[in-house]
C-alpha cells in the first residue's frame, strides 16, 4: 500500500517523463503510481484515473498499468468505460473493450458486439477478445458477430479471430461450420483453419471438412484436408478418402496425417 494521497498518485502520473526536465518521473515511478490507484479503496480515485487513461498513449507500460487500475474500481468507472466504446475516438473504443475483456461480464456483451464490425482494426481486435471473454453465457449471440468477421484482415487479425473462436470451444463448431459453405472463398479457408484449432472438439466437422477438401479454390482445399488432420481420429476415414485424392497436394496432406 502507499503513503501518497490521491492527489500526489495523480500528480506522478501528470509528471513529465523526459529527460532533463523537472520534476521528471520514470515510468517505473509512473506505473507504480498507477497501480497504488488501483489498490485505493476508495471511489473518489475513479475521475481522476479515467482522466490519465484516456490522455495516455495506447501499448505502453502505464496505459497497461492504469487499464488494470480501472478494472479493479470497475463498478464505478463502469458508465464512463462503456461510453468510451461509442466514442468517435478510436483510441477510446479500444481502450473501452480492453478494459472489459478483462472483466468478462456477460453483462457487457450487447454492448461490446458492435466493435466486433469496428472499421478501425485494432478497435476489432480488442473486441474479439472481449467477446470471447463475455459471451459464455450467451454463446450464439457472441458467436454469430465474430462469425461476421471470418476471412477478414491480414494473418495477425484471422488469428485473433481464431482465439476468439478457439475460447468458445465445441460451441463454436456449428458456426464455423455454417460458414464452410459460405459464397467467400476467404470466408470458408478461415472456418476451416478456426475449426482445426479446435482440435477434438470440432470432431462433428469432419465431414463438412472432408466435402470442402473438394473445393474449387485451391488454398480452400488445403486449409480443409490441414484441419481435418487436426481433428483426432474421428476424421480417418474421411483422411482415407482423401489420400486417394485427384488434387495430388490434397492427397499427400492425407497421407502424412494417415502416417
Amino acid at each position: 500500500m502507499t503513503n501518497h494521497t490521491i492527489d500526489q498518485l495523480l500528480a506522478i502520473l501528470d509528471a513529465p517523463t523526459q529527460a532533463g526536465t523537472s520534476g521528471m518521473r520514470t515510468e517505473t515511478e509512473r506505473r507504480q503510481a498507477a497501480m497504488n490507484l488501483g489498490m485505493l479503496k476508495d471511489p473518489a480515485v475513479v475521475p481522476g484515473l479515467l482522466q490519465r487513461l484516456r490522455a495516455e498513449t495506447p501499448g505502453c507500460g502505464v496505459h497497461e498499468t492504469l487499464t488494470w487500475a480501472t478494472v479493479q474500481h470497475i463498478d464505478t468507472a463502469l458508465p464512463e468505460v462503456l461510453a468510451m466504446l461509442t466514442d468517435a475516438d478510436p483510441h477510446l473504443r479500444r481502450t473501452g473493450a480492453h478494459i472489459l475483456s478483462k472483466v468478462g461480464d456477460p453483462a457487457h456483451l450487447d454492448a461490446l458486439t458492435p466493435l466486433v464490425a469496428d472499421e478501425d482494426v485494432d478497435v476489432a481486435l480488442k473486441a474479439y477478445r472481449a467477446v470471447a471473454h463475455s459471451g459464455a453465457e450467451q454463446a450464439d449471440k457472441a458467436l454469430d458477430a465474430l462469425a461476421g468477421r471470418l476471412g477478414d484482415g491480414d494473418a495477425l487479425q484471422r488469428d485473433a479471430l481464431t482465439a476468439a473462436f478457439h475460447r468458445f470451444g465445441e460451441a463454436a463448431v456449428p458456426a464455423l461450420t455454417a460458414a464452410l459453405t459460405d459464397t467467400d472463398a476467404e470466408v470458408r479457408e478461415h472456418a476451416a483453419d478456426a475449426l482445426g484449432h479446435l482440435g477434438e472438439e470440432a470432431a462433428t466437422a469432419s465431414e463438412a471438412l472432408a466435402t470442402l477438401a473438394t473445393d474449387e479454390v485451391d488454398a480452400v482445399r488445403l486449409a480443409a484436408v490441414s484441419a481435418l488432420g487436426q481433428l483426432g481420429e474421428t476424421a480417418g476415414p474421411a483422411l482415407e478418402r482423401l489420400a486417394a485424392s485427384g488434387d495430388p497436394v490434397v492427397a499427400a496432406v492425407a497421407r502424412r496425417f494417415l502416417g
